[in-house]
């Protein structure tokens, strides 16, 4: 977890203060105004100071990023409704300068607006297909991890969260090599083919639990597997492992 200091701007779950639970927004971005070792409390409108929150339920940075591989083939029918659902949801969650969607086809598309763009974001969506050893993208074909890995790498590139609603990318082929990429610090996918509206629900369920209840990925995903039709097909990896599936 990052590591905070008296004064830091953080990002706090509104549903956690009783003095937020109005606002229209899911966060709150404040001040943390004393700490612990594992606690802390923020500043709040109009003064006031809130009571003791677990450190691990603040966010230091929110951004989501939605990149949809577009395939020519099913971006009509499947794709684009897919990232539509979530990207509406994510509007619900965040302000819209904190999210938003990408639409590409090609490497050469996604390594240009990464390397413009990639600070700007903590939690990547990825929408498309895929397989046990790569992505399909419409205009290179079928792309291979070592290529992703370079995509994806940047200089100073903070690790983000990736959740992959593309099909069989929970695989161990794939989900142990990507989730060492220096850009991953977890990834939650799906093991088997996956259904386009169980995908949805599955990314707007696993974002709720991590952003609006403040809650660890691992937790998280645990709550999401237990809660969402079809997702018990998903699996969480970090760091080469499998930390969570079957």
């Amino acid at each position: 977890m990052p590591g905070f200091a008296v004064g830091d701007r953080v990002y706090v779950p509104c549903t956690l203060i009783s003095a937020l639970k109005n606002r229209g927004t899911s966060l709150y971005k404040t001040k943390i105004s004393s700490i612990t070792a594992n606690s802390a409390k923020v500043e709040l409108p109009g003064g006031g100071v809130s009571a003791s929150i677990g450190v691990s339920r603040l966010h230091s940075d929110v951004g989501i990023l939605i990149i949809n591989i577009g395939d020519f083939v099913s971006e009509a029918s499947l794709l684009d409704p897919l990232s539509k659902s979530v990207l509406q949801f994510c509007r619900l969650l965040v302000p819209d300068d904190q999210v938003a969607s990408v639409k590409i086809r090609s490497v050469a598309e996604l390594k240009a607006y990464w390397g413009k763009n990639h600070k700007a974001y903590t939690h990547i969506v990825l929408v498309g297909h895929g397989d046990k050893d790569g992505l399909g993208f419409g205009v290179d074909g079928d792309v291979d991890l070592p290529t992703l890995d370079k995509t994806f790498k940047n200089r100073g590139a903070k690790p983000k969260s990736f959740i992959s609603l593309c099909c069989k990318t929970g695989y161990a082929d794939f989900g142990r090599e990507f989730s060492q990429f220096t850009i991953c610090k977890s990834l939650a996918a799906p093991f088997h083919s996956v259904h386009g509206a169980t995908a949805s629900q599955f990314c707007q369920t696993m974002l709720t639990w991590m952003l609006l209840e403040g809650r660890t990925t691992k937790v998280a995903f645990k709550s999401v597997r237990d809660s969402v039709p079809g997702a018990v097909s998903f699996r969480l990896w970090q760091n080469g492992t499998m930390s969570v599936g079957n």
